[in-house]
């Protein structure tokens, strides 16, 4: 049976959470050599198991703060573009239509008083024109500081995405070894329990076998030791029966 776990499951969690920083996705074998690099520490694998079930867990709820946090941060950048780009469009078109009535109304005047000369209305349709074209080129510099940062957040928001479709399937890997790993730890203690209860068979065969053992001994011993009181019976007998002979042929003599 596996030995008891030593090591607290939060820090299996913080194991696990040093190896994603390292991006390397957290297993048994992985944490097992993680502890046993940094102070020889073991336990068993039912113990690392359901500390990376529970740690999964706590990394989805992660992964989905990011994302949250990456939209909250989209989400300002592209409204705020597209109200600013409404404003500006908005302003420059009032801005222009200001331009073209005043620049009617002085036509007009100039037409009516006869005090304004063609020159000095083109000459300020000129300085119209350069003033609005300042204005549009900050707009159009400000509109193209917005795009980058809008195509530095897209860029930062797809690689979290494809980061984050990786770890996914790193961790449908995972699972199906760790499902893979719980099947063979359940067919390895079926195994386990059917040769517990072998030996058990044969440590019950064996006292049986020790037990007939002895008894045959026993019998064996106690056989040996009626033989040998019925030889010395027999023998008892013998010698007084040739005493009697002996006794017999003596008095014949005499």
């Amino acid at each position: 049976m596996a030995r008891k776990a030593n090591i607290a499951r939060e820090e299996i969690h913080q194991a696990c959470w040093e190896l994603i920083e390292k991006n390397t996705f957290p297993n048994i074998p992985r944490l097992t050599e993680h502890f046993a690099l940094k102070d020889g520490r073991r336990c068993s694998n039912t113990t690392f198991m359901n500390a990376i079930a529970g740690w999964e867990d706590a990394y989805k709820e992660h992964q989905q703060h990011q994302l949250q946090e990456l939209s909250d941060i989209l989400l300002p950048i592209f409204k705020r573009f597209s109200r600013d780009v409404t404003q500006n469009l908005g302003q420059l078109l009032d801005e222009k239509s200001t331009d073209l009535e005043q620049h009617q109304i002085r036509k007009q005047e100039a037409t009516e008083g006869g005090f304004l000369s063609l020159s000095s209305a083109l000459i300020e349709l000129q300085e119209t024109h350069d003033a609005l074209t300042i204005e549009h080129k900050k707009n159009c510099s400000h509109s193209e500081d917005i795009q980058k940062k809008l195509a530095f957040s897209d860029q930062r928001y797809q690689d979290v995405l494809s980061h984050n479709h990786v770890l996914n399937s790193q961790l449908k890997q995972e699972q199906n070894s760790n499902t893979e790993l719980r099947i063979n730890l359940s067919q390895k203690e079926v195994d386990l329990a059917k040769q517990d209860n072998q030996l058990t068979l044969l440590k019950q065969e064996n006292t049986k076998l020790v037990a007939e053992l002895k008894n045959k001994q026993i019998k064996h011993v106690k056989g040996e030791a009626e033989r040998w009181l019925e030889i010395t019976k027999k023998l008892d007998t013998l010698t007084s029966s040739i005493e009697t002979i002996n006794h017999k042929d003596r008095g014949s003599k005499k």
